[in-house]
């Protein structure tokens, strides 16, 4: 029988969603929808209500850009997010550097992105509820990414570090070594896009050097590796993740998404080939990541991935079994959801599925361990 929750700590329980966005079309690349068409085109409000109203089923998560379109700032996305959950809820606000990934340049700096969600993180009404993540990306540079993390983290009062290694970079980059060792050593949370083909991905050439590199991943095949589209699913693979786990055993990471739904299909649809790895879903590679006590650190959220009611089982699974019960995050990845699935029937859906000992672990439990460091005590 399930232990059940004291009166004690029903009181004090916090919906922690550890996975959102609030930024908006500004901090987006010129040429991120496409090559010919400027985003700025879509701040045409009338546009891009058109386009979000006739078009977002045909546009997958590029129509969430033209969502993101109809809002002028940071804070007006934070207070349609808050108002989908209860008063004192906590929320991850993940910030992404777009500036090296081959689209052009934004209306506002990546910098003005950080400013902009840092002086939110400043005011009485979203200090307790608004956590930002500093984007990271090797190609700035490892001392101005190192001092760039130090300063939002420890004089801007953000709670953790963001990756999204499918704009262009492997997550082992030696540029990265340093924020690594910094977050390491303080316990700071770590969050990464893990999900194998998406359409944020980089629109620089493939490399000879990002090709050879890539081959070392487990089942590479040259014909999955001739588009961008195709070729950013090496670049986050899990592979890279315990590489770098190797290095840095007790990093506190969070891998985006669990691989995503496709994935945890492939997981329940397909036999695992004990003989050949390589076949492994990123469900299950990511599970292994979790089970491994060498790493005793290694989170995955479900933002996304569980729109698909046909998943539940497996997060019930997950929250059951002892080797993964403490390493599940509850998140939405607001914005990008609102095409398929509104936040609050999302969040709302999985809260009646789940009894209260599950979402509670998942909500609240595992978010506060995942968030606390050096800098940030969640558990008080």
């Amino acid at each position: 029988m399930m232990n059940q929750l004291s009166d004690e700590q029903k009181l004090l329980q916090v919906i922690h969603n550890c996975h959102a966005h609030i930024f908006t079309i500004d901090h987006i690349p010129r040429y991120f929808i496409n090559p010919f068409i400027p985003v700025t085109l879509v701040k045409n409000k009338p546009l891009a209500e058109f386009v979000y109203r006739v078009f977002r089923n045909y546009l997958g998560r590029y129509s969430a850009f033209f969502y993101s379109a109809l809002k002028k700032t940071q804070e007006e996305i934070l207070n349609e997010l808050m108002g989908y959950y209860p008063t004192g809820s906590r929320l991850v606000a993940l910030s992404i550097d777009f500036e090296y990934m081959g689209a052009g340049q934004p209306i506002k700096s990546f910098i003005e992105q950080l400013d902009e969600l840092a002086e939110l993180k400043a005011r009485e009404e979203y200090k307790d509820t608004l956590l930002p993540f500093i984007g990271v990306d090797p190609r700035r540079g490892e001392k101005q990414v190192f001092d760039l993390v130090k300063k939002y983290i420890e004089e801007k009062n953000f709670t953790g570090i963001k990756l999204y290694p499918s704009i262009g970079y492997f997550p082992n980059d030696e540029r990265l070594f340093p924020v690594y060792e910094y977050a390491e050593k303080n316990g700071i949370p770590l969050t990464t896009h893990c999900i194998p083909k998406n359409k944020n991905h980089f629109r620089n050439k493939i490399t000879p050097e990002m090709y050879e590199k890539a081959k070392q991943v487990p089942g590479f095949d040259p014909d999955q590796a001739k588009s961008n589209y195709d070729f950013a699913q090496y670049l986050g693979h899990p592979y890279w993740w315990e590489e770098t786990l190797k290095k840095f055993p007790k990093l506190k990471i969070n891998l985006g998404h669990f691989g995503g739904n496709e994935e945890w299909n492939k997981y329940l649809d397909t036999p695992s080939d004990r003989k050949n790895p390589a076949n492994l879903s990123w469900y299950k590679m990511i599970r292994n990541l979790m089970r491994n006590k060498d790493y005793p650190n290694v989170h995955a959220d479900i933002s996304f991935t569980v729109h698909d009611k046909g998943l539940y089982p497996i997060l019930k699974n997950l929250l059951q079994s002892s080797d993964s019960k403490n390493y599940v995050l509850f998140g939405s990845d607001f914005y990008m959801m609102q095409k398929d699935y509104r936040e609050r029937r999302f969040s709302m859906d999985v809260r009646g599925y789940l009894d209260d000992n599950d979402y509670w672990q998942l909500v609240d439990t595992n978010a506060r361990r995942f968030l606390t460091s050096k800098f940030h005590d969640f558990h008080r």
